[in-house]
This record gives C-alpha cells, structure tokens and sequence, in this order.
C-alpha cells in the first residue's frame, strides 16, 4: 500500500452540522380523504373538532361535510326551582350555626358550598 493511500485511510471525514429552520405553527387542515380517514382517524376527528367541522373528499371528486356533534346545553331551571334551592340552602345554613354575613358566617357558607360539612 503506498503512503498516500495510507494517508488518505487516516483522515476523518468532515461532518456537516444541518441547521433546520424553526417550523411556524401549521393550521389545522379543512380537507381530507377517506384513505386518511381510514388510517388516521383520530387526527380527522381532531382536526373536525378543532375546527368544527372539516371535509372528506372520495376519490370520485365528492365531498363529505364531517361535523361533531354539538353537546345538548342542560335546561334553564324556572324560577320556583331556583328559589326552593336557596331556600334549602338558608336551612342548611341555619341548621350549622351560620349567623349570617359575618367573617365566620362566610367561613360555613363556604364549607357548605365546598360540601365540607
């Protein structure tokens, strides 16, 4: 082996360091196709969820309107049920010794609202 291919074994290679740009945030996609949703349903729902609502395009060209399903908001309660809790909330307050809306009232209101009593 001559001397300069002795040379040449002997030498490291110089590593490049890559420097990757920082990537912005990337927006929430509105279209998607049902191989995704096959495979990745989660990020579909996700996405759907996020966005409230998003599209599934087949491979005919047609689009799918995916939505979630919004959460049914519990009934307003009437007056009178409103008024029969605060009624039985001064009861409470009355049967643990709370006299009133002094420092130490406040200190039972607040235990009995926290349910500590």
């Amino acid at each position: 082996m001559s001397a300069i291919m002795a040379d040449m074994k002997t030498k490291p290679a110089a590593k490049k360091s890559a420097r990757h740009a920082a990537s912005a945030p990337v927006a929430p996609r509105r279209v998607f196709t049902v191989r995704e949703l096959n495979r990745q349903p989660q990020s579909v729902l996700s996405a759907a969820l996020k966005l409230g609502g998003v599209h599934v395009q087949a491979r005919s060209g047609e689009r799918f309107i995916l939505k979630p399903d919004p959460v049914p908001q519990p009934e307003t309660n009437s007056r009178e049920e409103f008024h029969h809790r605060l009624k039985e909330m001064h009861a409470r307050m009355s049967a643990e010794g709370s006299d009133g809306f002094t420092a130490e009232g406040w200190e039972t209101f607040s235990k009995i609202i926290a349910g500590e009593t």
